[in-house]
């Protein structure tokens, strides 16, 4: 009876392979829900798509820089908040854009010893000049020098330092927690629209609803049930 009751390698291994492939899994690293890390819906996309990871679809908003579906056009519905700044991860940079922000901070440093130094200099010399009651033309020129000099340098500063805003506000999102939740299910009775479904209407109407007061004379394009009965009408009304 024991021998009867066993199953063959073979069986036992098709079996586990049927009952992964019948499982739901996560569309982008392909893996089943675990206790830890459990699958969402986050859109509307159904069959294989429907499902995600959330560590998964968290790290793919972060490298993509979106915030809808690629496939169905869905906005995901997020929360976001930001790590103490303890926590922070080092950003992610190239080696080119390394080098650029140490060689960009490098000439700051230098550029702004010299103006301060400079600056320094100046004044030195003219309070000294002054209590002499030597005050000579080669001060103002040594004056205008310098005040060239300096607004040059804030300009480029001005122009760095957006260069560096920008680089602050990507460290941030780096390291930031996205939280996505389930798509919103649609109303009893409805069924649950597919990829192909939300690809032109849901953009249709998104963007009759968005149309400015000027632009409303574009709305009669969007009517797609007046096929030829309403050409007919207006045919034989005029």
């Amino acid at each position: 009876m024991e021998q009867q009751q066993q199953v063959p390698p073979q069986q036992q291994r098709r079996r586990s392979s049927s009952n992964g492939l019948n499982g739901d899994m996560c569309r982008i690293c392909h893996c089943e829900a675990d206790a830890e890390n459990p699958l969402i819906s986050p859109c509307y996309c159904a069959g294989s798509l429907r499902f995600v990871h959330q560590a998964c679809l968290q790290q793919w908003i972060k490298s993509s820089d979106t915030r809808c579906c690629e496939l169905c056009k869905f906005n995901f519905i997020m929360h976001t908040k930001i790590k103490p700044f303890r926590k922070w991860d080092k950003l992610e940079m190239s080696s080119v854009e390394q080098r650029k922000v140490l060689c960009s901070i490098t000439f700051h440093v230098v550029a702004i010893t010299c103006v301060v130094w400079s600056l320094y200099v100046l004044i030195d010399r003219t309070a000294e000049e002054m209590r002499e009651g030597n005050l000579d033309w080669p001060f103002w020129t040594k004056l205008i020098v310098v005040a060239i000099g300096f607004t040059g340098g804030l300009v480029f500063m001005y122009v760095q330092c957006k260069m560096y805003v920008q680089l602050f506000r990507r460290w941030r999102a780096f390291n930031r927690v996205i939280y996505v939740q389930d798509a919103p299910v649609p109303d009893k009775g409805a069924a649950l629209p597919t990829a192909a479904q939300l690809a032109a209407p849901v953009t249709v109407q998104e963007t009759t609803s968005s149309k400015r007061p000027h632009d409303g004379p574009t709305e009669v394009t969007v009517a797609k049930d007046s096929g030829p009965q309403d050409a007919d009408d207006s045919r034989g009304t005029s």
